[in-house]
């Protein structure tokens, strides 16, 4: 069994899935029945526990447990939540993909940027816009200025980031990229943002810091403090990865990759950019956040690993 991306052609459009591969087409056995197949339909809809899905089939409820039973059993529901019910938890239950195939050997290689799909494109999917990134990616300007007159030291390492979304999003007309200085001048702020580096390299994560869930303290001395766990992080290499509603605009988000120093930015950097699967783990969607820090596992005195702390 492996994850995989299936692309759709519909016209001049293509649509990216989830795909589910099965090795063996026994694996695929349990869906090839009707009712099976109309309980994965309706689940896809709306993730829900069994007794109610049988309600709004209008089916016995021993018939819908005992495809949902076989779905399981194959890997072709997942668990979504739990939720406690009157003498027992409820599980939500929702398809483990948005597709379900069976591969030949072959296959041809395609070019150009790679679709969205899965958690990434959950996480990357309001940055984009036709196929194309419809967002500033905002860093610290080069030269001393903000309230603490700090010149940024990690933008050039966001040519690790650029790199990234090169796969995913086709290029916009014109630059992608603004210094923060340039943003509150422009009054830019209004609209979708990426932006790279803490507050003190950053002036328009200064201004998002009081917004975050996981904020910068610099009261006693610099450190990340989490509101949800109220643990605190005082580590350099410590980094966040947040996504947040924009508070200057509800119905824009803003991207923030920033650390307490800028090893904690790269930390933040390489968390995206090449442990994409061990970061958005779960991810489905909506306000989210990560506290990683990095990791120097061969000992070169450069970062090259992340764990998850948060």
């Amino acid at each position: 069994m492996a994850d995989a991306t299936l692309i759709e052609s519909r016209g001049n459009r293509q649509i990216a899935h989830t795909a589910y591969v099965a090795d063996k087409p026994e694996a695929l056995a349990a869906v090839t029945h009707p009712t099976a197949w109309r309980i994965l339909q309706e689940l896809r809809k709306t993730p829900d526990y069994p007794s109610n899905l049988a309600r709004r089939l209008r089916l016995h409820e021993q018939k819908v447990y005992y495809h949902i039973r076989r779905l399981r059993d194959a890997g072709l529901l997942r668990v979504v939540r739990e939720e406690p019910g009157p003498g027992a938890v409820a599980q939500i239950l929702a398809p483990s993909a948005e597709a379900f195939a069976l591969v030949l050997s072959g296959g041809t290689p395609i070019s150009g940027p790679s679709p969205l799909a899965g958690s990434l494109r959950a996480f990357l999917g309001e940055f984009a816009k036709d196929g194309v990134l419809d967002a500033w990616i905002v860093l610290g300007a080069p030269t001393q200025h903000g309230p603490f007159l700090t010149a940024a030291r990690d933008s050039p390492y966001a040519a690790q980031l650029g790199l990234f979304l090169g796969r995913y999003f086709g290029l916009r007309r014109g630059l992608a990229v603004k210094l923060d200085t340039e943003v509150k001048a422009e009054g830019a702020e209004r609209g979708n943002l990426i932006l790279v580096g803490g507050p003190v390299a950053n002036i328009v994560s200064l201004d998002l810091n009081p917004h975050l869930a996981v904020q910068f303290d610099w009261k006693e001395v610099w450190r990340l403090r989490s509101a949800r766990t109220s643990k605190a992080y005082a580590e350099e290499t410590v980094g966040l990865v947040a996504k947040v509603p924009n508070p200057w605009r509800p119905d824009a988000w803003i991207l923030l990759l920033a650390g307490l120093h800028y090893p904690g930015t790269i930390a933040s950097l390489l968390a995206v950019t090449q442990f994409t699967d061990l970061v958005l783990k779960g991810y489905d969607g909506g306000p989210w956040y990560r506290i990683v820090q990095g990791l120097d596992r061969d000992g070169d005195g450069r970062l090259d690993d992340v764990q998850v702390l948060e």
